[in-house]
């Protein structure tokens, strides 16, 4: 890597050996495909006042779609983001993110500008084999008004979804047993949430099932045209629409309309263009 230089053996983990490294985190990986983490400490090559150092954490997951995935879930959506990496990323200047064809690459720099790191970043990128980030065609069947940009994530196994909103850690979504996957995306201008939740196999009671969920934790729970509505204490929404193998929900959007619009156009694309599984990926990202 330009400017830099390896600092000791690498280290490698794998599915086996992945607890002793990731302490409390490891579950997350091992849900969304984990097989190999390779370790490296670099130094500068020209050693200077300071305590420099980059730790560089590669992953290998399944397949390109569990490498974005896992990446989606380390970002906000509002991350500065490198033109110069062709693929998904942020920068920051303790950490910077990206994500190429089945890898995931975590940077932690200690003492460096941010500058510094997104060249790092930059020079690993040419190192790498050639791939790219692809977003899953699930995201291509959600509406693009106010739509937030980088705020993507695709959700796999119960880790993630439970992170994403507590609604989805309930077990009958079937997250557990990989019968279920979702795909989040944030809306301006207030961060209302979409979460388009795809089932291999749609479970059994499941409009009832959330039903119980909204009247548990939510007030005022009402169901009009396959639309349930309900608020918490401080006023904050909820909506739940569905249509066969698909269910979304939506958070924090003020206005029942603009929900109500999302949830059916959603759904319609959903049908037209999502199967059984969600193996394929779409469009480049934007």
């Amino acid at each position: 890597i330009s400017g830099w230089v390896l600092a000791g053996t690498p280290r490698a983990f794998t599915k086996n050996s992945l607890y002793g490294y990731v302490d409390g985190g490891a579950e997350i990986f091992l849900e969304y495909g984990f097989r190999n983490l390779w370790v490296y400490e670099f130094l500068p090559d020209k050693p200077a006042a300071g305590g420099k150092e980059i730790t560089l954490e590669l992953y290998q997951m399944s397949s390109p779609a569990a490498a974005f995935g896992i990446f989606s879930t380390r970002r906000e959506g509002n991350e500065p983001v490198s033109a110069s990496i062709k693929t998904a990323n942020w920068i920051g200047r303790e950490q910077t993110n990206f994500v190429k064809g089945d890898l995931y690459a975590n940077i932690l720099a200690a003492d460096c500008t941010q500058d510094e790191v997104e060249a790092f970043a930059m020079s690993l990128d040419r190192h790498l084999p050639a791939g790219e980030a692809l977003l899953p065609r699930a995201f291509f069947c959600m509406p693009e008004f106010n739509l937030i940009r980088g705020s993507e994530r695709y959700i796999c196994g119960t880790a993630a979804a439970t992170n994403e909103s507590p609604l989805l850690g309930a077990d009958f979504w079937g997250f557990k047993e990989g019968l279920a996957e979702a795909y989040s995306v944030k809306y301006g201008p207030g961060d209302s949430k979409l979460v388009l939740i795809h089932f291999k196999k749609p479970p059994k009671n499941l409009v009832n099932n959330v039903l119980g969920l909204f009247n548990e934790y939510l007030m005022d729970v009402t169901t009009t045209y396959q639309v349930m509505q309900g608020r918490t204490v401080a006023g904050r929404k909820f909506y739940f629409g569905w249509n066969g193998p698909n269910g979304i929900i939506i958070t924090d959007e003020p206005d029942p309309k603009a929900a109500r619009m999302r949830i059916e156009a959603t759904l319609k694309k959903a049908a037209e263009r999502l199967g059984t599984s969600e193996e394929e990926l779409g469009q480049k990202i934007r």
